[in-house]
């Protein structure tokens, strides 16, 4: 016991010496560096910086994956996308699929993917067999190579990263300081005459962005604090807040209001939480000087007067769905076929609506599968939502609430590959359910371990 003992304390202290050799080491040559050349040093504690944010990506591949969702309205300013000679998606991609493999090697605990989701299999199969008859091969291509890999990712990323709730958790946290710092940017637009965009300059991007952080410090952070305490949170929700007005995002609006209402409705606790948070945003707001473009687009919610004026070009590109869907209802016209059947390629891009965009390109069979695995999705939410009694209840009401979101806005901004959130959102359900499971196994294993009381 004794000898065991000493063997583990002077391992000890082989690494800590290791480690102290290892920091002199990167000290002296930080030194060297910055004596011998500025423009060395610089590039010198750049490269560190950079192994070091690598090994972090890798270590924890959730951080990884909640900057992966995010990245494209980061990228889209030139000084975020020098960052690295490569673009920034396919990069923390690559990291992903690293960090699951590594996942794999550790033996990290991997999330069981519901029978609904071998239905993808079935709708990439169509995908593949609209090649033969898509208007422009090389696009329909491309877009399924983007579906599989891209998007793909976000898909199934979240069984093997997502196994715990500690991994949840980080996810999350993740997330939520990459998504106040877009809505913080955005806010320096305040006052001009144009609507809050993410750095990418892509508005509805800011909306999608704003709800879900929103969502997250209501579900997520209010109820860790008590009353009086949460005076402290509530300044934090008017970034978002101000940022998804300022974007002018209806869809992401919508969602959010349903979202915090129904909770509302649900728990009479958020009440007070829900009268407080409008006191302060009705006390901020005249004083935000938030564009008045984006005041009067939401503004149309409630000022239109038909379908079509509240739509607005959303109109015409569903419009023109529907007449293609009635001309190719079984097969559809082929991936990317919405784009290059129409008589401008330039604007008519997607129809702005998910299910729509599969009916017309890949026909009605394909878009009920899509249909079914969104119900599956609902089906499994509505169910942890009855069970309270398991632990993490709220990261099921999260998930439940980001769902909400995820649907509403492939009904209403479409794209199966742009909207990344979307597929994120219906994949967190499912995982929601095993973490639950395993936090529960887990507190029943230690209640028979515990011994009987005398």
């Amino acid at each position: 016991m004794d000898a065991a003992i000493k063997l583990t304390g002077s391992s000890q202290r082989l690494r800590l010496q290791l480690w102290g050799t290892a920091a002199l080491i990167c000290s002296f040559a930080a030194g060297m560096a910055a004596f011998w050349s500025p423009s060395v040093a610089h590039a010198f504690f750049y490269s560190l910086f950079g192994v070091a944010a690598v090994l972090v990506l890798l270590i924890y591949p959730e951080v990884a994956l909640a900057l992966y969702v995010v990245i494209g309205d980061l990228k889209g300013d030139d000084r975020i996308a020098a960052l690295l000679p490569v673009d920034l998606t396919l990069a923390l991609g690559a990291l992903l699929l690293v960090g699951i493999a590594l996942n794999l090697l550790r033996h990290k605990r991997v999330v069981r993917m519901p029978a609904s989701y071998f239905l993808f299999i079935a709708l990439v199969a169509i995908m593949t067999a609209s090649l033969t008859y898509t208007p422009v091969f090389d696009a329909g291509l491309e877009k399924l190579g983007r579906f599989l890999t891209v998007t793909g990712i976000v898909i199934v990323a979240p069984f093997f990263l997502l196994g715990t709730r500690q991994q949840t958790v980080r996810f999350f946290a993740s997330f939520a300081v990459a998504a106040f710092a877009i809505c913080a940017w955005s806010l320096f637009a305040l006052g001009g005459s144009e609507r809050l965009v993410t750095p990418s300059n892509n508005t509805i991007g800011l909306g999608h962005i704003a709800c879900a952080l929103i969502l997250i410090l209501w579900f997520a952070a209010l109820p860790f604090f008590s009353f009086p305490r949460r005076f402290f949170v509530y300044p934090l929700l008017s970034v978002p807040v101000l940022a998804l007005i300022g974007s002018g995002s209806r869809g992401p609006a919508i969602a959010c209001a349903l979202v915090i209402l129904g909770s509302a409705v649900m728990c009479r606790s958020r009440i007070l939480d829900l009268v407080c948070a409008l006191a302060l945003g009705s006390a901020i707001l005249p004083f935000a000087r938030v564009p008045g473009s984006a005041i009067q687009y939401l503004g149309t919610l409630v000022s239109g007067r038909s379908v079509s004026g509240l739509l607005s070009f959303r109109y015409d590109l569903l419009e023109y769905g529907w007449r293609l869907l009635q001309q190719h209802p079984l097969v559809g016209t082929g991936i990317q076929g919405f784009r290059y059947y129409s008589p401008n390629p330039e604007l008519y891009k997607w129809p702005h609506n998910i299910f729509l965009e599969i009916a017309c390109e890949l026909g009605i069979p394909a878009a009920l599968i899509a249909c079914t695995i969104f119900a599956a999705a609902i089906a499994e939410a509505i169910r942890q939502l009855r069970d309270t009694i398991s632990p993490a209840f709220l990261l099921s009401q999260l998930a439940a609430a980001l769902l909400v979101v995820g649907a509403v806005n492939a009904t209403n901004t479409g794209d199966i590959n742009s909207d990344r959130l979307t597929w994120l959102f219906l994949s967190l359900v499912f995982v929601m359910r095993g973490v639950r499971t395993r936090e529960s196994d887990s507190r029943e294993l230690l209640v028979e371990t515990l011994p009987a009381p005398a």
